[in-house]
């Protein structure tokens, strides 16, 4: 957890500079390639497999909480005013989402074991980034389609 705290006010910054969307994305692969990178850890010898989970674990925290931070500004971003109801159905919409994937995370766990729940992290991770990705790619073409067309009058 003092990862991802640490990681907030860098992510912030990123986010000012940069934009949230590229720190969205960047959160959302980091977490995909920590949670992969602890799927493949029982390939590896066992101090090797207590390193992955390490690294897993730090680096989808981070991921995680500068996705956080990046979609806080997206949402703030909406109306100013609204900042409180906002941020309710922000983490009202996070709730659910982690109540399901506990409760979903509990049935793989029983049926498959501990990859059956890093394949769901994997795979979840990897939509949240294909999300972002497709948020990136309208963004870029609604950009591209408001470019005022040139009239010359005759």
């Amino acid at each position: 957890g003092a990862a991802g705290a640490l990681m907030a006010p860098i992510a912030g910054r990123i986010a000012d500079r940069r934009g949230p969307g590229l720190v969205t994305r960047l959160g959302a692969g980091l977490a995909a390639a920590s949670f992969a990178l602890m799927l493949a850890a029982p390939l590896l010898p066992m101090h090797g497999q207590l390193a992955m989970l390490v690294v897993g674990t730090i680096g989808f925290d981070l991921g995680v909480q500068a996705t956080l931070v990046s979609h806080q500004t997206i949402v703030y971003g909406i109306d100013p005013g609204a900042r409180s109801r906002l941020n309710a159905v922000l983490f009202t919409g996070m709730f659910i989402g982690m109540a399901s994937g506990a409760a979903l995370g509990s049935v793989l766990l029983q049926h498959l074991g501990w990859p059956g729940v890093l394949g769901l992290a994997v795979l979840t991770s990897l939509l949240a980034l294909a999300i972002r990705l497709g948020a990136h790619r309208d963004v870029r073409c609604a950009r591209v389609n408001a470019t005022p067309e040139l009239h010359h009058e005759a």
